[in-house]
């Protein structure tokens, strides 16, 4: 019983082990297989693994570059930050400025306002001071020429004159015999009118001076040929005057014709008329005078020659002595030295203030253009 028992039990146990057996081979037919699958599947994974690997160093380098590119931008971020904060900064600044400008700008606006107001009216002294200089410079013309005067006054000039010469002495005889002019001081030291001497019966030696230029003016103008200018000097003999007056010793001098133009100079204190070929329009030509012989207009008697030795000279720049020639009057104008020590003319003046005047008007009309 133990025997079978133990027999049937082993047989059992073989039956077990080959069912184990057969099931084990079975199940290890399966795993074999699994395992190739499991191969194939770790060769595909390697193989994924390898190109996942290869991207994944590929993405490394480019987020390594583009890291690069981040801190370069950032920095650039951080400079363009701080460019801006400085931007801000000086716009703020500007700001400031800006406002200070404007306050500025409106003080600036009210001040060429101002100005403007100020240099209209400086213009319109500018042109009265203009009309003044034309007012004096008619006066000059009005009394260049005697025509105008009465009849009768020129009734005896007329016997100073004839076809062929004017007779300098003539001209103050005739007025000192016939109208009883004669020298006279004047207290106020002016220029006067013709009108003036004709009331006043005479004047001083500028004033007879003028009327001296005036005369001639008159006399070269009648219809007469050309004819000497004749002066009376030192010498044997007589010189007629007019009528029955005569200098005694004392013979003619021609020191012109009437070509020539008559100026009124004056030099140290007294005033004599030249006689001269060229015509003084500007400054410049003051100095055109140099030579030409002068007459005393009180007594028609010839003086001197012009610059000749011992003889008063055209006042210059470098040269003016007390006894130089340092005012001129011509038949428009009058030429005075003394200021700043050249030649100055009404026409001068005028020129100047026409010149001011349009600076003036310019700065004027562009500050309206501006602040307007």
């Amino acid at each position: 019983m133990k025997k079978k028992e133990l027999l049937r039990f082993y047989q059992v146990a073989a039956a077990i082990l080959l069912l184990v057996s057969l099931y084990l081979f079975s199940e290890s037919s399966k795993w074999l297989n699994y395992s190739a699958e499991l191969e194939n599947k770790n060769a595909e994974l390697n193989a994924t693994l390898a190109l996942t690997q290869d991207r994944l160093a590929s993405e490394r380098s480019h987020s390594a570059t583009l890291e690069n590119e981040l801190e370069a931008t950032k920095s650039t971020l951080i400079e363009t930050n701080a460019s801006l904060n400085q931007c801000y900064s000086d716009l703020e600044d500007e700001t400031q400025q800006l406002g200070v400008c404007l306050s500025r700008n409106e003080e600036l606006s009210t001040f060429l306002l101002k100005t403007k107001d100020e240099l209209e009216n400086l213009s319109a002294e500018l042109r009265l001071f203009q009309d003044q200089i034309e007012q004096s410079m008619s006066w000059f013309i009005d009394n260049s020429n005697m025509e105008g005067m009465p009849l009768n006054l020129k009734y005896q000039i007329d016997k100073c004159t004839s076809n062929t010469e004017i007779n300098a002495p003539c001209i103050p005889t005739v007025m000192k015999e016939e109208k009883q002019w004669a020298y006279k001081r004047e207290e106020d030291d002016r220029l006067l009118s013709l009108d003036e001497m004709l009331i006043n019966n005479g004047g001083d030696c500028e004033d007879w001076s003028l009327f001296f230029k005036a005369a001639y003016n008159y006399l070269r103008e009648e219809d007469k040929p050309e004819r000497y200018i004749v002066s009376a000097v030192p010498g044997r003999g007589t010189f007629k005057i007019y009528d029955d007056y005569f200098y005694a010793d004392a013979e003619r001098k021609e020191v012109g014709t009437t070509e020539d133009n008559i100026y009124v100079i004056c030099y140290d204190s007294h005033c004599i008329v030249a006689v001269s070929d060229h015509e003084i329009k500007s400054s410049e030509d003051v100095y055109n005078l140099d030579g030409a012989p002068a007459i005393e207009p009180q007594n028609g008697q010839y003086m001197f020659t012009i610059g000749s030795m011992l003889a008063p000279s055209i006042c210059t720049p470098d040269e003016c002595d007390y006894s130089d020639i340092w005012l001129i009057i011509t038949d428009d104008d009058i030429y005075d030295f003394h200021y700043n020590r050249r030649w100055v003319s009404y026409k001068d003046y005028y020129s100047a203030a026409a010149y001011y005047k349009e600076k003036v008007d310019a700065m004027s009309s562009l500050i309206e253009q501006t602040a307007g």
